[in-house]
């Protein structure tokens, strides 16, 4: 998997955790996701997993979520657009469409796989901007054993 996937990964990831100290829980906003203590309530593995090896700092928790938030929306609307173009392509294909409407359909998929690409890119500077140098590291090795652990699960 390539570090700006890993980082793409991981910015969606940290929407989530485990349970994090009342210092950082007041950087999320929904009640229902707190224990009575106050503390922040999160699945346990995955993500939360990530958050304490990694040990982001309350601000870089913050301005992990602030750049997903940012991000979420453009990302959600291009994707889909993808996979509608694709799906058009896949008609074309199919259907009676000539060689150019099918060349003109290619080439709407290829701007936005492109468009994508670079969103996702972005945001993996912008993710690498905020982690320190150690916990880059950290992070992608962290990742690489969870893909081989779902490999040797297949």
């Amino acid at each position: 998997m390539s570090w700006f996937r890993i980082l793409t990964l991981f910015s969606i990831f940290i929407s989530y955790s485990t349970t994090i100290s009342p210092a950082r829980a007041d950087l999320f906003t929904t009640q229902k996701d707190r224990l009575p203590n106050g503390e922040l309530k999160i699945p346990a593995g995955g993500v939360g997993n990530l958050v304490k090896e990694l040990n982001l700092s309350p601000d870089q928790i913050q301005r992990l979520q602030q750049l997903r938030t940012n991000s979420k929306g453009k990302t959600k609307d291009r994707r889909q657009a993808l996979r509608i173009a694709k799906q058009e392509l896949t008609q074309l294909l199919q259907g009676s469409a000539n060689s150019d409407q099918i060349r003109q359909k290619r080439q709407q998929v290829q701007s936005l796989q492109r468009e994508v690409a670079d969103t996702n890119f972005e945001n993996t500077l912008a993710i690498r901007e905020i982690l320190s140098s150690e916990q880059r590291v950290k992070l992608q090795q962290l990742m690489q054993q969870r893909r081989q652990n779902r490999r040797n699960l297949d």
